[in-house]
């Protein structure tokens, strides 16, 4: 009933959004929503057989110059997804991004984003209908594309060259255009369970699509709601490839590295870890806090002699024994609830007038986990400490003269979560028509106003803060002898509860250390009203010139709140965290013109079958970034009828978003190393020539105590940011030959470069850049903050206009069907269609500085950017059957980019294969029946380091990614239809 009440509730939602509408408003519409969903597959078919490809100029499917991959609703129902966005991104084009299996610690759990062509989604620009979608993330111009009406979209037309012109910023890699069902009449109910094999990640979806023609057919209202329910903790301990050992690269003496796999980390240990009486004699404790030696692998410490690291405590390695694996307590998948609704309202006025408009709201719950806090060899108790016990100074051989560093879990505080919930609503409407006698012709023009809105609430619950750990361990006695903070001597009232970290926690200590957040608020706020013309301006021999003109206006406002426990202007501020971030409201708006026109220059003459030109152009006016210019220029020649090459070059502009200009200051701390210390300024392999002398001016008087130190890290927004700019080029051909009918084959060349690209240093590059460069008078050391004693205290993390991306490779699609009849088989023996997508990776190149080769990395080949990756997608029909076989191919991929033949064993990853099943039969034709498998043959990750935990890109920092981590997933469902 509760499941039920939702998607009733949503449906209702979506109508009041629909029938409401906007007073005074007006409309763009797609001219995609006016047109049939597939195109025709014959050039001379007749003209009204159009559809919309990366463009606003009405023309045929084949007549198109900008590379477009094209999803239909019929692709969309037999690939058994719930979700659109999980089809999306199985498109070579679209790289690892946002999902349920990448989200965890990533943030903004719940979403997933596309990413085409590697170049981030902020640069990838969202529409639905043509219309730009609101974000999903606040501060940022992401969209949560699983929150679209999946059984509403008619097709999605995803274009990768020259958008930005067309249809605005963010558009730099490219357009995914998102084009719903017009004039739906009947009912749709659909009902989805899907479960793993090993009976977890079960989900429930409900969605319910109802549409009604009337006023003979003048007018129709289509109303849909979903209900997406994915409630499992799915944990690394809970799969073989991530609770067990690490695979990893052990450096040999030779200066070879070799695979070896079972590695599990010394710190991945429930008490705590010391070592006592020299290198490598490793004791833990008992409940009682007796000494014990632990039970190692069979190979002891792993790396203890190993003469190419600096090993110690923290880096140990063995092979099993007691230790824990790695990604315990970690999610492979975050847990959803999400609710929407969708509608739509559309009535001809006139025979040329027509008012429409939409409204959607979307509602997702989700929460990330990590594991326990952790001690990982930096944290330590002072020499004096009262926690060190008789029994640890006989194992020593004597006192311990210095700070003893230890590592261990602490399991006892509980696994730390942080809960998001989040609500994003649109509506839009207007008015669209044709215009009589303009020059002669009938021009089509649309006019709409768009409001959005989203609203996200984070929370956090069982976090540590690492001050309040490292005021706990500095512990000594009191007169009366008692175990106290040291910081307690000074200010008794301070709260510090001392931590005995060989002991299980005390309840005190516990309580002092972990602390719950408060919800903060985060609300974006988008006006767009937008309004275009096209149609015909002349004709000429070849046939006739059209153009279009139209403008917008888009404003775009960011209340970005936060913890208040953060904030030290809020009464909750807590400053014994050592968290402090201020919330930030930001604003800007964006006056934009645009112009697109096609000339057909030659027609039906020897050697050109058809020959064109167009162009477009966009001038933007930021109130943050100022004016830019957008352009492109395409060509398309078709020598014969069969055979079209087509062209596109233009440049592409981002401006910054929100979150990249006014981030207001959060300092937090991490663990950090000088790069003028004892070790790193003789033996840093990206050291310089000129470090070792900007290092002796600096002298920092800690350069031979402390490796690693513990800093602080203001992250923050910087106002004086400019825009991107890209140079994109595609260059390819079409075939389509009658003598083997229905059968398309392509291939296109891209090149992207983008200069100025908006990217952050981490604060560790920060830091060794400002002692690499010529001198100490640059960019990098005004990011730094040092004491009088020149040692660091603070470094700046904030975005430059410095990185430089580069990325080139070819795209191949092939479409064939035909009917078995044709093969000798029997007239009702049904028909094959094979749909074949891939991307073949030449270039991905990123340099943080263009200045510093030190800071450029080709990931071409690397995990997350594989060099060929392709979906073929064959299916078989049959009157009420279908069956159909989806194959996802990665080609073999690397951790590093520096591994070669002579220095490693073990190379890649080898091919990878998924295979996806989906099989359906229609009863009565109107209930379908249907079932599936994904991953069928429960493909485990590679046994390469990062592979086993999904693949994770290592840019991107997340613990899953291209690779499967849930395994073999089957699902059922049934589809009702009136």
């Amino acid at each position: 009933m509760k499941i039920a009440s939702k998607l009733l509730g949503g449906v209702a939602l979506a109508g009041i959004y629909a029938v409401a509408g906007v007073p005074a408003a007006f409309a763009q519409v797609a001219d995609a929503q006016e047109l049939p969903a597939t195109p025709s597959v014959d050039d001379d078919a007749d003209s009204a057989s159009i559809v919309v490809t990366g463009s606003r100029i009405r023309r045929t499917g084949a007549d198109n110059p900008n590379p477009t991959t094209v999803v239909t609703s019929q692709t969309i129902e037999q690939s058994g997804v719930t979700e659109i966005a999980d089809l999306v991104n199985q498109i070579p084009s679209a790289f690892v991004t946002q999902t349920n299996q990448t989200a965890n610690l990533r943030g903004s759990a719940g979403m997933n984003t596309l990413n085409l062509r590697g170049l981030g989604a902020d640069r990838t620009l969202v529409l639905v209908n043509g219309r730009r979608r609101v974000p999903s993330s606040p501060g940022s111009s992401v969209v949560d594309i699983s929150a679209l009406p999946s059984r509403l979209v008619e097709r999605v037309e995803v274009v990768t060259g020259g958008a930005s012109a067309l249809y605005g910023a963010d558009a730099v890699a490219g357009v995914a255009n998102f084009i719903l069902k017009k004039d739906f009449d009947g009912v749709e109910a659909n009902a989805r369970y899907g479960v793993s094999t090993r009976g977890d990640a079960g989900e429930v979806n409900l969605d319910l699509l109802y549409g009604k023609n009337f006023a003979g057919g003048r007018g129709n209202l289509t109303l849909f709601g979903s209900y997406l329910n994915s409630p499992d903790l799915v944990r690394g301990q809970d799969r073989p490839w991530t609770a067990g050992g690490l695979p990893l690269y052990r450096h040999l003496p030779d200066d070879t590295w070799q695979l070896t796999d079972g590695n599990r980390s010394i710190y991945d240990h429930n008490e705590a870890i010391v070592e006592l009486g020299g290198r490598g004699n490793l004791y833990t404790f008992n409940p009682d806090g007796s000494l014990r030696r632990p039970q190692l692998g069979p190979g002891g410490i792993l790396n203890l002699n190993d003469p190419w690291s600096n090993t110690d405590l923290s880096t140990y390695l063995t092979d099993g024994g007691e230790f824990l694996g790695r990604f315990d307590g970690y999610l492979l998948q975050v847990p959803r609830e999400r609710v929407s609704g969708f509608g739509t309202f559309s009535y001809d006025l006139t025979d040329r007038v027509r008012f429409f408009t939409e409204g959607g709201y979307t509602h997702t719950s989700s929460r990330t986990r990590s594991q326990s806090f952790a001690s990982y060899g930096y944290d330590y108790v002072p020499a004096d400490s009262p926690f060190i016990t008789p029994a640890m100074i006989a194992a020593n051989g004597g006192p311990i003269a210095s700070a003893l560093p230890f590592t261990r879990r602490y399991t006892e505080l509980g696994p730390q979560d942080t809960f998001y919930d989040r609500s994003t609503m649109q509506v839009t409407t207007g008015f669209d028509g044709t215009l009589p006698n303009i020059l002669g012709k009938e021009w089509n023009w649309a006019l709409s106003y768009s409001y959005g809105e989203t609203r996200q609430k984070i929370w956090t619950r069982n976090a540590t803060s690492a001050d309040r750990v490292a005021l706990a361990l500095d512990s000594t006695v009191d007169a009366a002898g008692n175990a106290v903070c040291r910081s307690s001597l000074t200010d008794p009232a301070n709260g510090c509860v001392a931590l005995n970290p060989f002991l299980p926690l005390s309840q005190g200590a516990m309580d002092y250390i972990r602390y719950d957040t408060s919800r903060s608020t985060d609300v974006l706020r988008q006006h767009v009203v937008s309004g275009y013309a096209t149609g015909e301006l002349f004709s000429l021999p070849a046939g006739a010139v059209q153009a279009v003109l139209g403008g917008e206006y888009r404003k775009e406002s960011n209340d970005l709140g936060v913890a208040p426990e953060f904030n030290p202007d809020s009464p909750l501020y807590d400053p014994t965290i050592g968290v402090v971030a201020l919330p930030l409201v930001g604003k800007y708006d964006v006056k934009e013109a645009f112009g697109e026109v096609r000339i057909p220059l030659l027609k039906e003459v020897p050697f050109f079958h058809q020959l064109s030109v167009e162009g477009a152009v966009r001038f933007s006016d930021y109130s943050t970034a100022g004016s830019t210019t957008s352009w492109k220029v395409s060509g398309e020649w078709a020598p014969v009828r069969d055979l079209r090459f087509r062209s596109t070059y233009g440049q592409a502009v981002r401006a910054p978003n929100i979150s990249e200009l006014f981030t207001s200051s959060s300092i937090s701390g991490a663990w950090l190393r000088d790069p003028c210390n004892y070790y790193d300024v003789e033996y840093r392999q990206t050291a310089t020539e000129f470090t070792k002398a900007n290092c002796a001016v600096l002298d920092p008087t800690r350069k031979n105590s402390d490796y690693y130190q513990w800093l602080d890290v203001n992250s923050r927004g910087n106002s004086e940011l400019g825009v991107e700019t890209a140079k994109t080029l595609t260059v390819g051909a079409v075939l389509r030959p009658r003598f083997l009918p229905h059968l398309t084959l392509s291939a296109d060349y891209f090149d992207i470069r983008l200069r100025g690209a908006i990217d952050a240093f981490s604060a560790q590059t920060i830091l060794e850049k400002c002692v690499d460069a010529p001198t100490l008078d640059n960019i990098f050391c005004e990011l730094v903050e040092r004491d009088s004693g020149n040692n660091p205290v603070s470094v700046i993390a904030q975005q430059l206009n410095l990185a430089l991306y580069h990325t080139r490779g070819i795209d191949f699609e092939a479409d064939y069907w035909f009917d078995l009849s044709s093969l000798g088989f029997g007239g009702n023996s049904g028909r094959i269609s094979v749909n074949a997508a891939y991307t073949r990776l030449i270039k991905r190149e990123n340099t943080l500085d263009p200045d510093d080769p030190n800071t450029r990395y080709e990931y071409a080949g690397v995990f997350g950017s594989p060099k060929w990756k392709g979906v073929i997608r064959t299916t078989y029909s049959n009157g009420p059957v279908t069956l159909n076989w989806n194959l996802r191919h990665f080609s073999s991929m690397q951790p590093f980019r520096t591994e070669t033949p002579e220095k490693y064993d073990v190379l890649g990853t080898g091919d990878v294969f998924y295979n996806d099943f989906y099989a359906a039969v229609t009863v009565a034709d109107r209930l379908t029946l249907y079932g599936g498998a994904n991953n069928a043959f429960d493909r485990a990750p590679p046994r390469l380091p990062g592979a086993e935990s999904g693949g994770a890109n290592f840019e991107q920092g997340s613990s899953a990614g291209l690779y499967d981590t849930l395994g073999r997933t089957i699902y059922v469902g049934a589809r009702l239809r009136y």
